[in-house]
C-alpha cells in the first residue's frame, strides 16, 4: 500500500485516491509519508500530530473557534453496553470530521445503526445534517458480506460519490458520506 499524508495530516491509500485526500473537502494535495511502522505487539497506537499553524486547521464540526493543534491523537470511540457484548468486531469506520486527528468507530457483527440519536450504535450528535437514524450497516458471518442501507434519511447517503437508494454492498476503503460526516470503511479480515 502506498501511504500518503495530506497537508492536514490524514493518511490514506494513494493507489486508490492518488493525490486527492478523501478526508479533506477541498482535495488537498499530499506529501508522501516515507516511514510507516507497524504497531508493536499488535496494540493500537496513537501517533501525535506535529504542531502546525492554526490556519492549517479549519473549524471542524460547526466549531466557532479554529482548532489549535498540539498534543492530539487519534480517538477510538467505543459504544459500550449491551449492544457490543458478545458481538464479534468485523470492521471500522474512520472519520476526521469531528476531530481533525481522527476518530474510529467499531462495526460489530449484525446490525450497526448510525445517526444523531444517542441510542444508535454509532451516535454522531454533532452533525446537524445527519438524520436521527441515518444509515444501517449489516454484517452476517454466514454471508460474509457488509451491506449498507440508508434509513430514509433527509439528506441521503453517498458511497464513493454515488447516491444510495437501496441496499448496497460495502468494500474496504469505500467512502461513506452521511449528512456532513465522511467515513472511510475498513473491513477486518476474518481468521
Amino acid at each position: 500500500m502506498a501511504t500518503k499524508q495530506c497537508v492536514n495530516g490524514h493518511h490514506y491509500d494513494a493507489t486508490i485516491y492518488g493525490d486527492n485526500c478523501p478526508f479533506c473537502p477541498s482535495g488537498n494535495k499530499t506529501k508522501v509519508n516515507p516511514m510507516q511502522q507497524e504497531p508493536e505487539n499488535g496494540r493500537t497506537v496513537a501517533i501525535e500530530q506535529p504542531n502546525k499553524p492554526t490556519d492549517v486547521w479549519p473549524p471542524v464540526g460547526g466549531a466557532t473557534e479554529p482548532y489549535t493543534p498540539g498534543g492530539g491523537a487519534t480517538v477510538i470511540k467505543t459504544k459500550g453496553g449491551e449492544n457490543a457484548v458478545g458481538r464479534k468486531l468485523v470492521g471500522l469506520l474512520v472519520s476526521y470530521n469531528q476531530n481533525p486527528n481522527g476518530e474510529v468507530y467499531k462495526i460489530y457483527e449484525g446490525r450497526n445503526l448510525i445517526g444523531r440519536r444517542s441510542t444508535c450504535d454509532i451516535p454522531i450528535p454533532g452533525d446537524e445534517n445527519m438524520s436521527s437514524e441515518h444509515l444501517l450497516i449489516l454484517y452476517r458471518e454466514a454471508e460474509g458480506v457488509f451491506w449498507a442501507a440508508d434509513q430514509n434519511s433527509s439528506n441521503g447517503t453517498y458511497i464513493n460519490g454515488e447516491f444510495v437508494s437501496e441496499r448496497r454492498k460495502l468494500a474496504t476503503n469505500d467512502i461513506i458520506v452521511t449528512g456532513a460526516t465522511r467515513f472511510i470503511f475498513l473491513a477486518i479480515p476474518q481468521m
